[in-house]
């Protein structure tokens, strides 16, 4: 029986994200790390934590960000290794190469991570999936690694597709089959709902985009703030953001985990001098326009490993605004704390409402 062929009547978009990247290429360089659980990250005996694993060490509950000793202690056999950063750009830089060959609107998400639109592409009679196939088999017998693919005519499904079937496999879903499709997917899966804000919908009886459907758009801008509007829309599988060619920084961050937790206002307030100087060095070796500043924020990471992340407006980025900002949230929080981060955003010329990268509060 013949399958039945899709049929694309908007944008074709392919998303592609490499399967456990870092991880990956190490199995690669070492091939006695085969059929073993690894983790890139850092040492268990230094407060390290994953920055990503293997999907056989997934299968122990092991996660990125997952601190390296809660990793060892699910999973006694785990081989911790070191990041390689300079390795895996190199890697990226080259794969991003062959994207080349398929379409020049390119949207790098991340090191091992991009949009491709291929709408005008001629390649493979102008069939997407046959392009994300191609693109997939050329990375495995370049580079020795996978990678997964989800085809639609946003970005939204396709990055939802890309995950559907990981690793080392590829999704699709064209425009007709997007709004019943859309209603399987759980609400973990769109943007800007992330543990607490999953709880909150849990508690109104949402788990699916199914289930919030049934809430009118008036009531998710009350549940949510502004950004209920675009949830209204994200849930019907609608987003008509553009390719980012040329994705401008939308922030700056830096952070330190303490070898030793901080207990005093004293110790914290150093550190965040510290953090303040590495911002600093930071926004000069990115050439960052400080005078596109919008708004300030901090992150702290208790021992029980509790997080929170305020913010506020602000024009200027001084060390006093950090902490004003810590003496205002945090300081009344009587726990030791393992991770200060502080960082900024800059104004975004675009409208609010297409922003996905909200704070979970």
């Amino acid at each position: 029986m013949n399958q039945k062929t899709k049929i694309w009547k908007q944008r074709k978009i392919i998303h592609i994200d490499m399967d456990s990247f870092f991880a990956s290429i190490e199995i690669r360089d070492n091939p006695n790390l085969q059929n073993k659980p690894v983790a890139v990250g850092g040492k268990a005996n230094e407060r390290g934590v994953l920055t990503t694993c293997n999907y056989l060490a997934r299968k122990y509950g092991l996660h990125s960000a997952m601190s390296s000793k809660t990793a060892i202690q699910l999973c006694k056999d785990l081989i911790i290794l070191p990041v390689d950063i300079a390795k895996y750009r190199k890697v990226s830089k080259e794969i991003f190469k062959i994207f080349k060959c398929y379409s020049r609107k390119i949207e790098p998400v991340s090191i091992d991570e991009a949009f491709l639109d291929v709408s005008e592409s001629e390649y493979c009679r102008g069939d997407p999936e046959e392009m994300a196939k191609q693109i997939r088999s050329c990375i495995k017998a370049d580079f020795g690694i996978t990678a997964s693919a989800g085809i639609s005519s946003n970005k939204l499904i396709a990055k939802i597709c890309s995950d559907w079937k990981k690793p080392d496999n590829q999704f699709s879903i064209c425009d007709d089959e997007i709004q019943n499709f859309i209603k399987t997917v759980s609400l973990k899966s769109i943007p800007g709902i992330g543990r607490v804000n999953f709880k909150k919908c849990k508690t109104l009886n949402m788990t699916s985009c199914s289930d919030m459907q049934k809430i009118s758009k008036d009531e998710l801008i009350k549940i949510f703030g502004s950004y209920g509007y675009t949830l209204f829309n994200l849930v019907r599988g609608i987003d008509n953001r553009e390719i980012e060619t040329n994705r401008t920084r939308k922030s700056i961050s830096v952070e330190d985990t303490f070898l030793h937790d901080l207990n005093d206002t004293t110790s914290c307030i150093q550190q965040l001098s510290i953090l303040y100087t590495k911002l600093i060095d930071r926004c000069k070796s990115s050439n960052v326009n400080t005078n596109e500043v919008r708004e300030i924020f901090l992150k702290v990471k208790f021992n029980d490993f509790e997080t929170i992340t305020r913010q506020k407006k602000s024009l200027k980025i001084e060390l006093n605004e950090f902490k004003n900002l810590f003496d205002s949230n945090i300081v009344k929080i009587v726990k030791p704390i393992r991770l200060l981060g502080i960082g900024f955003r800059l104004n975004d010329k675009k409208e609010e409402s297409s922003q996905y990268d909200i704070f979970d509060r």
